[in-house]
């Protein structure tokens, strides 16, 4: 109990660290953290969770995320390199 409590205290600042900027109408570019498509990721709250869940390890896995609707596909960025339009996607970068 007490290793739970210690690991959460040391946990959290990284958590609350983990904010996203959320963009609609814009999909990143760059490498690829990892890619989703499965219900457990079908929409822009559950993929931006999931992005900070992977930044609460270390806090620079996740640089930002995209969410196609249209797709219902989560793609994490460990670097962005460029965004574009498009109108089906929403997207969150890391401040």
């Amino acid at each position: 109990m007490k290793k739970l409590i210690i690991a959460s205290i040391l946990l959290i600042p990284f958590y609350s660290a983990a904010d996203f900027d959320i963009k609609e109408g814009m999909a990143l570019k760059g490498k690829i953290y990892t890619s989703k498509s499965s219900s457990k990721y079908a929409s822009v709250e559950k993929c931006e969770a999931f992005a900070e869940s992977k930044n609460v390890i270390s806090p620079t896995n996740v640089e930002g995320f995209t969410y196609i609707a249209k797709k219902k596909k989560c793609t994490l960025y460990k670097k962005v390199r460029s965004s574009k339009d498009d109108s089906d996607a929403v997207s969150g970068v890391s401040s």
